[in-house]
């Protein structure tokens, strides 16, 4: 096993391939140059990305790159899906909120967050032209791609380097697996206790797909002698008020696993519940303010328990 680490997207980017081959290195800094290609796209912290060229042609015809393309796609295809609870149209709330500045930069500008201008826009919809692979953002409208980005940049990292080797890339809690370890093992995943990050809630056993985690533990701030979070609810049009500290989903794969775990965040317990146990192949897991831990059958089956134990000695045997 080889694992790398690297500082891309706000987050620690983790690969680890279960390989012993000396192309680690070269592949490894092929996913490093991956991430600060999508980084210039999609960044709303660099004024060159295309993604702030398109916020300031908002009212008029863009033409996009056929990376932007693609993910806006997927991320207005995940407000669809959820309702439109996960949208990429939240940003100027998120900016209201206070988030106008990188993570990591915000100790330095709290006094700037109590100046933030309550901005504008036109309603209507994101408009798409298929054939000149264009879009048009109403008058004032301004998109954050960043909710789906990361989980689309490791399961694409994913993708790219399983073809040498079993391969996780984890993405600042955002997991993608491409399938069993070599001998047929699953991967070991740890699920971080929010209430205490130096802590696992629970091991899972995980042979392949995504694993997302979304939270209002980590990335808070105070304005206004409030404290504020990232994950913004569109029903209010501020961050989301909710009994849910953290979601963790398991899916198929990356993007739908993080559209959903926003999802049960953003709904709160009782309602993330409903929700979430009608999508078919969903694991969940919610961990509420008070410590309460919520979970389906489909996420218990993939905790490492006695079962797991007696399918080793089985193996082994």
């Amino acid at each position: 096993m080889k694992t790398y680490s690297f500082q891309a997207m706000g987050s620690r980017i983790l690969i680890a391939m279960d390989t012993e081959s000396t192309d680690f290195v070269s592949m490894t800094g092929q996913a490093t140059a991956w991430f600060e290609e999508w980084e210039q796209i999609f960044s709303r912290f660099r004024l060159t990305s295309e993604l702030n060229e398109v916020n300031r042609t908002s009212g008029k015809w863009t033409q996009v790159s056929e990376t932007f393309w693609a993910v806006l796609n997927i991320s207005l295809k995940n407000k669809e899906m959820t309702h439109g609870l996960v949208t990429p149209e939240a940003l100027n709330a998120l900016e209201r909120a206070g988030y106008s500045v990188s993570f990591e930069e915000m100790a330095n500008h709290m006094e700037s967050l109590l100046r933030q201008p309550i901005l504008q826009s036109e309603g209507g919809e994101i408009e798409l032209d298929d054939e000149s692979r264009s879009i048009r953002l109403p008058q004032g409208r301004r998109i954050d791609l960043g909710g789906v980005v990361k989980g689309w940049a490791a399961w694409q990292t994913m993708l790219r380097l399983q073809k040498s080797a079993p391969v996780l890339v984890d993405a600042g809690g955002d997991i993608a697996i491409s399938g069993f370890m070599n001998g047929n093992q699953p991967w070991p995943v740890g699920v971080t206790n929010p209430h205490d990050a130096s802590q696992n809630l629970s091991l899972l056993m995980v042979s392949g797909g995504g694993l997302a985690t979304s939270g209002r533990d980590y990335r808070k701030w105070q304005k206004e002698g409030r404290w504020q979070h990232h994950i913004i609810d569109p029903r209010i049009d501020k961050p989301a008020e909710t009994d849910v500290l953290s979601a963790t989903v398991f899916a198929k794969d990356l993007v739908t696993a993080e559209a959903y775990a926003k999802m049960g965040l953003i709904l709160g317990s009782e309602s993330a519940r409903s929700e979430l146990d009608t999508v078919e192949g969903l694991a969940y897991f919610l961990v509420l303010e008070d410590g309460t831990q919520i979970s389906n059958y489909s996420f218990n089956e993939m905790v490492w328990n006695e079962r797991w134990i007696n399918q080793q000695k089985q193996i082994s045997a």
